[in-house]
């Protein structure tokens, strides 16, 4: 079994951990987050592994997974790059190891394509690139389309999730291997289209969860309780997103837009514009892309262009 190790163990390093022990695919050897606590509970969710106070602590690993946020990869993969090759010396160093061993162990670690460590990333912004300090590690990047919003549910609903990967041949070889162990598929994507691919995904994700949240405050205002409400549109937004899902979002677009109703968006606007800016913005943006969506059925040119023009604020 091949050795991991974590550094940033939030809700996604926690749930892949523990899924990848469970499933006997990796060992997880040590975990090392912000603080030596948190590293000690994620060790404790995972179920298995050691934490350490510090990248500099961690022992050598076949597998290393950067699971923090964007922000800090780039500091990260450097620091760990530091570490790889302290480590690297280290071993060539160790007894019965001669300076004609020390050269050929550098000369494999850089030729060699099958026995130097992985490291890869899980952002779905960022390209391998970002891990460049660590070569000659063999580096990738691997993005679950799946949201970690609480790693106890994400662990019994990850598998069927689709991960787009993208980096060294050898590295993409284990990882294939490693979501495939957690009934993932993966789909490789190259490294350049990594931004657009990732507004995709939070278009589709992060902003359905502000629409949401739009949502609740127009019930609010209407004086409907936030559990009423959830209640009321948990038809509806599940049918819709099955719709979505099955016919293609053309083919899914009702409402006073789709039907080209005018008076129904300009009572609309009118009632959200004097409840909040925020609503009233969203409305106008959001609008103008459903007259978009509408033309592609059966909207008149017509009512497109009166459509556009009122939520544009120039009718």
């Amino acid at each position: 079994m091949k050795t991991l190790n974590i550094i940033g163990a939030g809700k996604l390093g926690r749930t892949l951990g523990r899924l990848w022990q469970e499933r006997g695919f990796f060992e997880v050897q040590t975990v090392c987050n912000r603080s030596l606590k948190s590293a000690l509970t994620a060790v404790r969710f995972i179920g298995a592994g050691k934490a350490a106070g510090s990248i500099g602590e961690m022992p050598a690993a076949d597998c290393w997974l950067i699971a923090s946020g964007d922000r800090q990869i780039a500091a990260l993969a450097t620091e760990l790059a530091n570490h790889l090759h302290s480590l690297a010396v280290t071993n060539s160093r160790a007894p019965g190891h001669s300076d004609d061993d020390h050269t050929a162990a550098n000369r494999k670690t850089n030729d060699s394509r099958t026995d130097r460590p992985v490291v890869f990333h899980c952002s779905g912004a960022l390209g391998s690139s970002v891990l460049a300090p660590c070569r000659p590690a063999a580096i990738a990047s691997a993005h679950p389309v799946h949201s970690f919003a609480d790693p106890a549910r994400s662990v019994a609903t990850l598998a069927g999730t689709a991960v787009a990967v993208e980096g060294d041949s050898d590295a993409l070889t284990v990882l294939n291997d490693a979501f495939g162990a957690l009934g993932c598929r993966t789909l490789a994507i190259a490294s350049e289209h990594k931004s657009l691919y990732h507004a995709g995904s939070v278009f589709a994700c992060n902003y359905m969860t502000a629409l949401m949240d739009l949502s609740l405050q127009c019930f609010a205002a209407a004086g409907i309780d936030e559990a009423e409400a959830l209640s009321l549109l948990q038809p509806i937004v599940l049918q819709t997103a099955r719709n979505n899902l099955e016919l293609g979002p053309a083919a899914s677009l009702t409402g006073p837009i789709a039907r080209g109703d005018t008076a129904t968006v300009a009572s609309q606007l009118k009632a959200v514009a004097g409840t909040s800016p925020l609503l009233a913005a969203n409305y106008r943006q959001l609008g103008l892309a459903c007259v978009e969506l509408a033309r592609r059925g059966d909207l008149p040119a017509e009512i497109a262009e009166q459509l556009n023009a009122l939520l544009n604020g120039s009718h």
